[in-house]
């Protein structure tokens, strides 16, 4: 009797315990409400749970919400049941801190602790929300037994790669399952049968199925994870994508950095023509080359890239990754659409395999130089970063900012106190640069963000080193000190001695 007592009060205590952690956290829209205090808590209660860290007042949260929202009801009725959470990272600054949160929303994925995480790089539409975390919670690749399993994942989904394997478990499934985890935009699936798939009628035989271009690529390489994950990669998205907001994270989000963007009214008779001609190179250049037609609709690209709709058609090869270095193919849109009835897809082959010679040289935006004689902080542009910086036998420091950045308004007072206090420094130039307005080549810019500092010294100016210490008038001044020639301030002598190159 007594054992049968503590045995439902045990049962009763777990059952309360259960209720009160179930509790622990609110729900907005199906969407978990984590804080501070509970966040630990709804990690480790979920096999998976993916977490968005957001600011109430930031615009694209704003326009993710409804998103989330309904990708978190839909998951909700996933079997077993998905759940996605969200955590005000401005309320909660404490979790916000420990994930290194810089912008919002930052979305992350964590599968049952906080130490295993991974950024989300999907797309920002519920359809893309969901098919991201069904991908990442279940298994890697799933083991189908007939034809007609595939058939409806292929229905589901826009892009399958299937394999046979010798067996269910074993070495060939992990390899496969390493390339899948890597793939965001294919779902992975395998059978140890020889006839589902007529093109893989032996083991290791695997076959990428699409909803666009050729519908379906057959693999004839060797069963090894970099070049299934090359074969994957590269046949995983169409040919020439058009640009829109829900193919944002497609494009911007993988590993191909070199993007060949075409600007163009879809709306014109010859558009179905120009985008034939771009599969010619788009073939020739397959994982190496995106490319992207940017539709007239979207007008803050078109802005940024310095085109109107009389600029129309017009393309540029972009190098996302080396400082957004732009190469702008040569015809002039009335010769452009002249080229589109006659060898555009030829003439473009040509000008990429330019590029890819070193034969190109990248179109640089730069405003007019200022005189700023009478300014402790020196003012670069672009057609004078050249000889004001790189050639100068000067230590530089030099700030990238954008006028409109937070930030940089903050350093401003703080920059021109440092600059007037090198100001009899003659070795050492403190400047800036309005990186919106002006475009540098140099293999050591790569401005991500907003200020960026870089310290050209006098001996190395093909290695600028990154300020990363604190944004004060001290910070930078012992950075000087620890990193320029040597100099005199304020009666003392600092700084180290530099070695010729």
């Amino acid at each position: 009797m007594l054992m049968k007592r503590v045995a439902k009060a045990l049962v009763l205590v777990m059952a309360l315990a259960l209720c009160v952690r179930a509790a622990s956290w609110e729900e907005e829209e199906d969407v978990l409400v984590l804080t501070d205090d509970n966040f630990d808590e709804a990690v480790a209660a979920h096999d998976t749970l993916l977490v968005e860290f957001y600011a109430p007042w930031c615009g694209h949260c704003k326009n993710l919400a409804p998103q989330y929202a309904q990708a978190a009801q839909a998951l909700k009725e996933n079997d077993p049941p998905i759940r996605i959470a969200k955590v005000d990272a401005t309320a909660h600054n404490k979790v916000a801190e420990r994930f290194s949160i810089q912008g919002f929303p930052t979305l992350k994925f964590f599968k049952g602790d906080v130490d295993t995480v991974k950024d989300y790089d999907g797309g920002r539409t519920s359809d893309e929300i969901q098919k991201w975390v069904l991908k990442k919670s279940g298994p890697a690749v799933k083991i189908i037994e007939s034809a007609a399993e595939l058939d409806a994942i292929k229905e589901a989904n826009d892009v399958v790669v299937f394999a046979v394997l010798d067996e269910a478990e074993g070495e060939a499934r992990s390899l496969l399952e390493k390339v899948a985890d890597a793939e965001d935009l294919a779902v992975f699936v395998a059978s140890t049968k020889t006839d589902v798939v007529a093109e893989a009628d032996a083991v290791k035989k695997v076959v990428l199925f699409k909803k666009f271009d050729e519908g379906k690529n057959v693999f004839d390489g060797a069963f090894e994870k970099e070049a299934l994950a090359s074969f994957v990669k590269a046949n995983s998205k169409p040919l020439v994508i058009t640009f829109s907001q829900d193919k944002a994270a497609m494009i911007f989000g993988g590993d191909i950095e070199e993007h060949v963007l075409t600007f163009v009214d879809t709306s014109k008779d010859y558009f179905a023509t120009l985008e034939s001609a771009l599969k010619v190179p788009a073939k020739e250049n397959k994982g190496k080359l995106l490319h992207v037609i940017i539709p007239t609709s979207e007008a803050r690209i078109m802005e940024y890239f310095g085109l109107k709709e009389a600029d129309l058609p017009s393309t540029i090869l972009v190098n996302m990754g080396g400082g957004m270095k732009k190469f702008f193919f040569s015809a002039k849109a009335d010769d452009y659409v002249a080229k589109i009835e006659e060898n555009l897809g030829e003439e473009l082959a040509a000008f990429e395999k330019s590029y890819f010679a070193g034969e190109l040289k990248p179109t640089l935006k730069s405003a007019e130089p200022v005189d700023d004689s009478e300014e402790a902080v020196k003012v670069i542009v672009g057609k004078t970063f050249q000889e004001r910086v790189i050639d100068s036998d000067k230590d530089v420091l030099l700030e990238f900012y954008a006028p409109w950045c937070g930030h940089c308004k903050a350093l401003a007072p703080k920059y021109d106190e440092l600059a007037e206090s090198f100001a009899d420094v003659d070795s050492i130039l403190i400047a800036k640069i309005d990186a919106t307005e002006n475009e540098v080549d140099h293999p050591g810019v790569d401005v991500k963000g907003f200020p960026t500092i870089l310290f050209f010294p006098a001996n190395d100016k093909q290695n600028p080193i990154t300020y990363e210490g604190s944004r004060d008038v001290e910070g930078f001044t012992e950075f000087l000190k620890k990193n320029a020639k040597k100099f005199e301030l304020d009666g003392d002598s600092h700084g180290v001695e530099h070695e010729e190159l």
